[in-house]
């Protein structure tokens, strides 16, 4: 994994600094979820998707993709797909890569 940072495209000069100080915890981790959705293409991916491919736990990958669809890089597809559980879950895409630091 490289040293770089998911941040919003309009990001005060502050922020980016404040995301590169945080870029060993937070940033690598945006970086991961947002890169694991965007090569899924249209297919798109559900949190759990994400949980278990990424072995990240839900509770770190929730707010991790809500951070992502505040800043603009996933949307929600409008479709769902069943889990492990048989509930619908929200499919989410990357609308397009993002700026990097």
């Amino acid at each position: 994994m490289d040293n770089s940072v998911i941040i919003a495209n309009n990001a005060q000069r502050t922020s980016r600094a404040a995301a590169e100080k945080v870029l060993p915890k937070t940033g690598s981790l945006k970086r991961r979820v947002y890169e694991y959705i965007l090569y899924q293409g249209l297919r798109g991916a559900t949190d759990q998707e994400i949980e278990k491919t990424l072995q990240i736990d839900g509770n770190t990958v929730r707010p991790t993709r809500i951070s992502l669809v505040r800043d603009g890089y996933l949307i929600d597809t409008g479709t769902t797909r069943k889990n492990q559980h048989n509930n619908e879950c929200i499919v989410w895409r990357a609308v397009e890569e993002g700026m990097m630091l």
